[in-house]
């Protein structure tokens, strides 16, 4: 019993720390759904600062909090950092950037937040 306490007061000092830094950050930045390899993801995409944040769909989410949830962490489906970076390299692809992933950091499980650097294009004016 206090050890689920526990967790939920931990859970609950994360969560308030959390928003914040998102809704510093991401508040006006449009939702992307994105399509890889038969998943769905949702992506928030800041080039000004060259990151995004990337997630599950919210099922997939949503269904990977109720199983680790009910079997004490010990399974989960949740999505390996490795395909959630070739996403978003196939986001940036896809949006006709020539980008290269530079960081990773897990924000608030199951979402990431990845830094990048992209190839400048240059037009010249008449």
């Amino acid at each position: 019993m206090r050890r689920a306490f526990a967790v939920l007061v931990l859970l609950g000092l994360t969560a308030c720390a959390y928003p914040q830094y998102v809704n510093d950050e991401y508040r006006y930045i449009p939702l992307t759904n994105f399509a890889y390899e038969n998943r769905s993801f949702r992506i928030f995409d800041k080039p000004s600062a060259g990151k995004m944040v990337i997630t599950s769909s919210l099922t997939t989410s949503v269904s990977d909090v109720v199983i680790r949830t009910t079997t004490f962490g010990k399974y989960n489906n949740s999505v390996e950092r490795q395909t959630l970076e070739s996403a978003v390299a196939a986001y940036l692809a896809g949006q006709g950037r020539k980008c290269v992933v530079t960081g990773s950091s897990l924000m608030y499980d199951p979402q990431w937040e990845f830094t990048y650097s992209c190839e400048l294009n240059y037009t010249a004016m008449p």
